[in-house]
């Protein structure tokens, strides 16, 4: 190979590789999330519980791994409900050795007290179940009357996320004065 063609191969090499590195910081960026204020998650849902993971399975359905999660809830935040357990599905989890792990997923864990923010959807693997809203965003952990969450990215509006507050801080947030 001459040394012309050597620059131009070589260049090209280096081109390729810039491109992909600069694709990947691209899909690295899309990944990020908006943040969602409590209002907004309010807004959007059809009902706020608080409650405790029962339990939680994974499946195999339709090329995905879908986990369904059995909520017991404590009390009805917002919206109406006139259950007392319900099923909340998820995209996500693991089968066997085959683990399906999404950015800016959420994810239920058995044991956990949590404040939820909710719609209905039609499940991927039969009937009619909820769905958080916001994703990661709309699911609240709750231990020694601090709600928290995380698992998620966010790119813009970092500043309107209520994170690490007290739960009757939020639940005011949820259910404001005269409502």
């Amino acid at each position: 190979m001459s040394g012309t063609k050597m620059k131009r191969f070589l260049n090209m090499r280096v081109l390729i590789l810039s491109l992909l590195c600069l694709s990947f910081i691209l899909s690295i960026k899309a990944f990020a999330a908006q943040g969602l204020s409590t209002g907004e998650l309010v807004k959007s849902s059809e009902v706020i519980v608080s409650g405790k993971v029962e339990n939680a399975s994974c499946h195999w359905c339709k090329g995905t791994v879908v986990t369904r999660a059995t909520v017991k809830i404590t009390e009805v935040l917002a919206g109406r409900l006139d259950k007392k357990d319900i099923i909340v599905e998820y995209e996500g989890g693991k089968v066997g050795d085959l683990e399906l792990k999404l950015t800016d997923a959420v994810s239920l864990t058995k044991g956990e007290e949590i404040i939820l923010f909710l719609r209905t959807a039609e499940s991927k693997l039969a009937g009619t179940v909820f769905i958080i809203e916001g994703q990661a965003q709309g699911k609240y952990t709750i231990k020694n009357g601090i709600a928290s969450k995380g698992g998620f990215t966010l790119d813009k509006n970092q500043d309107v996320v209520d994170n690490n507050i007290p739960v009757k801080d939020l639940i005011a947030k949820i259910r404001p004065e005269g409502s």
